[in-house]
């Protein structure tokens, strides 16, 4: 997701979750009036409202607080992300296929311009919504690695991770694994 997408995400977000609170706020207000904060005299007179009333103001502000953080935590849990799919002429072809099938396990494999060929678990990718060539994309073991004209594999022993950059990649292939729980 681009960077100027996220912010008026989060600023949407933010928006909409300090709404419902005030909202909550004046539902409250309204069915039992000796409960809350009368925003008028703490609007006129906020030191003196605030001195006189300092554990009512506290207490409320605290959990308005609180109540605002959870809706925002629910609004970015994995739930709600899971049903929103990034539109795909914002995504890059890296963010599409692997996202494709959350909770799945991703091994990549990476055929590269000099006709080596490098497999392993998908690590990390590059998000830019760019189909660029200055991305990477790094694996975790085991890494398998089949040189430029060889035709068998094998796995790099004592290799954890390596990196793979786009620039060099013409082919990119995906297996998606079920995670057992």
């Amino acid at each position: 997701m681009s960077v100027f997408r996220e912010t008026i995400e989060l600023a949407f977000v933010s928006v909409i979750v300090d709404a419902v609170v005030l909202l909550l706020f004046a539902v409250v207000r309204a069915i039992v009036p000796s409960w809350a904060p009368t925003v008028r005299l703490l609007l006129r007179d906020p030191g003196r409202y605030g001195i006189d009333h300092l554990s009512s103001v506290t207490a409320w502000g605290a959990g308005l607080l609180v109540v605002a953080a959870a809706l925002a935590a629910f609004a970015a849990g994995p739930r709600l992300r899971r049903r929103k799919r990034e539109h795909e002429a914002y995504a890059s072809a890296w963010t599409l296929l692997f996202s494709e099938h959350p909770g799945a396990r991703i091994h990549v494999g990476c055929l590269l311009d000099d006709g080596s060929y490098a497999t392993g678990r998908l690590r990390t990718y590059s998000r830019a919504s760019e189909d660029g060539q200055d991305r990477d994309l790094t694996l975790t073991g085991p890494i398998s690695y089949r040189g430029p004209g060889d035709t068998d594999a094998a796995v790099l022993p004592d290799v954890g991770a390596a990196a793979v950059s786009a620039r060099r990649l013409t082919l990119l292939t995906v297996t998606y694994q079920p995670v057992a729980d």
